[in-house]
């Protein structure tokens, strides 16, 4: 029994210790949060900011989380639009949390009005990788006798988002029809550029809280009936009500588009990641587009 104690004490002692040994870092949203579990492996602790299954855009810190991120190494947050609480902090940080903003580098889409900025940047797997790299910079910057580690880390991972891209691109580029009708907000405006698709939404917002006007779900309904599509895509985790009175006045059927925010519950325990997701939308991309 002694002997039993002993060695939970040291494994105890073991677990504390490798935990010092590990980098800190909090991710505010998923894909920041895949991305650095792929560059950090087993020198970094990870940690989702955003609990599964909650919404990404309104989302605020609890105090809790605030306590999280102060004694952490690394924040890694996608930019002002995407997270205006971060810039809220201001200086109120200590010095020894690296804040790091990985959308740096990347010029963004701005809105008909130009009052907001499309946030929404790692919907483009090429961007992504873009983003793969500022997150290697982070954690170079936060440990840097690890740096090599994590720059080839993002090396491989970006290795694979470019085979991504090469896959999505080489399977949607036979395929005639380049529009489709997502009732969600504007999420993959990026994705859209990319790959010379058209996105037909009732929303002209990038905010989720945006309401779609009456007007505009009459203009998609007409334009549905008109064109015979089969399918109309919504978006993960937001009440899917435009889609289902869309499709109920059109006879479509509805697909998801995964915008990659945050997870349900479930995909979270189940350890699905962002190519795994981007993936999951060519399959349904390719459904709907094709009419199948």
């Amino acid at each position: 029994m002694i002997r039993f104690f002993i060695t939970i004490l040291f494994t105890l002692i073991f677990t504390v210790i490798s935990f010092g040994e590990n980098i800190k870092v909090i991710a505010t949203i998923f894909p920041n949060y895949d991305f650095a579990r792929n560059i950090g492996k087993e020198k970094a602790k990870v940690t989702l900011l955003l609990p599964p299954g909650v919404e990404a855009h309104s989302y605020e810190p609890t105090p809790r989380d605030m306590v999280r991120i102060t004694t952490s190494d690394i924040l890694l947050y996608t930019g002002e639009d995407m997270e205006p609480w971060v810039h809220r902090l201001g200086g109120n940080l200590p010095s020894s949390v690296t804040v790091s903003d990985i959308s740096q580098g990347i010029e963004k889409i701005k809105d008909d009005d130009h009052d907001h900025t499309d946030p929404h940047i790692w919907t483009d797997p090429i961007l992504a990788m873009q983003m793969v790299d500022n997150v290697a910079a982070a954690f170079a910057e936060a440990d840097p006798k690890n740096s090599e580690f994590y720059i080839e880390n993002a090396k491989i991972y970006k290795n694979k988002l470019f085979k991504l891209h090469q896959k999505i691109e080489r399977e949607l580029s036979d395929i005639d029809k380049r529009s489709l009708v997502f009732s969600g907000h504007m999420v993959f405006g990026y994705f859209a550029k990319r790959y010379n698709l058209t996105f037909l939404t009732p929303y002209r917002s990038f905010s989720p809280d945006a309401e779609p006007t009456p007007k505009r779900m009459a203009e998609l309904i007409t334009t549905i009936k008109k064109r015979g599509d089969s399918y109309i895509y919504f978006e993960e985790l937001i009440d899917p009500k435009s889609a289902k009175l869309i499709a109920s006045e059109t006879q479509t059927k509805i697909l998801l588009l995964h915008g990659a925010h945050n997870l349900s519950k479930e995909e979270f325990k189940s350890g699905k990641g962002y190519i795994d997701i981007m993936e999951d939308n060519l399959k349904n991309l390719k459904r709907g587009l094709k009419n199948e």
